[in-house]
């Protein structure tokens, strides 16, 4: 019986969507000794510049060395950054994308999974599309890649807490089965949205809220191999795992 921590898989879209949705739960399993993992679809080149970026190119750079930046003050165990083009979902090749996810998961065999939702949170083309993909990847291999457990990231209606506009794909907190605690976790947080320096404009408003206030972090269960259902109150992703 292998003996290696059990570990979290995020899978994201851009650099920085891992600092704004999942950077306090991964920190806070880190510090717990389970091994975390990140893949990111893009490098985010299509983004904004914040004057330190002259071209997309320039741009895709300096954005995956942000997303080391956070990587690095998250504590992650494993960065993945792929190339598909940022912006340009309609034109990825899913079932590329399906295949490559399907080889890093099956490399890593995470117990846990989190991703977006089918509305990718702020109904971004290309977060749809990497929801599409984790979802085919794990449900369609014999053993599910080792995969237990898959959970959605998401927002809550009542918090203000888009940085992309109002059109944000906001759930009803009923809904919410999975409260992450991320209090102890909250200047790791602070400092993976700061270290995405291209994109200020976003992280002004979460690293301008009082200390205190970056709380939580919000999931709903998509999948579990074993039909477990997460119990009123649920604060961890790997309750009842071992």
């Amino acid at each position: 019986m292998s003996d290696r921590p059990m570990t979290l898989l995020a899978v994201m879209a851009h650099p920085d969507d891992e600092a704004f949705g999942v950077s306090g739960t991964l920190a806070r399993y880190r510090g717990a000794g389970r091994r975390t993992a990140l893949i990111c679809a893009t490098r985010g080149e299509a983004g904004q510049t914040a004057g330190l970026a002259d071209s997309p190119a320039a741009l895709a750079e300096l954005r995956s060395e942000e997303l080391r930046c956070s990587a690095q003050v998250i504590g992650l165990d494993a960065l993945y950054v792929l190339d598909y083009p940022d912006g340009g979902a309609a034109a990825w090749d899913l079932a590329a994308l399906t295949a490559q996810l399907r080889g890093l998961i099956d490399a890593l065999r995470p117990e846990v999974v989190v991703t977006f939702d089918e509305h990718g949170v702020t109904h971004h083309p290309d977060h749809i599309a990497v929801h599409r993909a984790v979802v085919d990847a794990i449900r369609a291999a014999p053993d599910h890649l080792g995969v237990r457990r898959l959970f959605y990231q998401v927002v809550v209606c009542r918090e203000d807490g888009n940085p992309e506009g109002e059109e944000i794909a906001c759930v009803s907190p009923d809904a919410i089965e999975a409260t992450v605690d991320i209090r102890a976790f909250e200047q790791v947080k602070r400092a993976a949205l700061a270290c995405h320096r291209s994109q200020s404009a976003d992280t002004a408003h979460f690293l301008s809220l009082p200390e205190g206030s970056i709380a939580e972090e919000h999931y709903v269960l998509a999948w579990d191999a074993d039909g477990w259902q997460p119990p009123a109150g649920c604060d961890d992703l790997f309750a009842g795992l071992s």
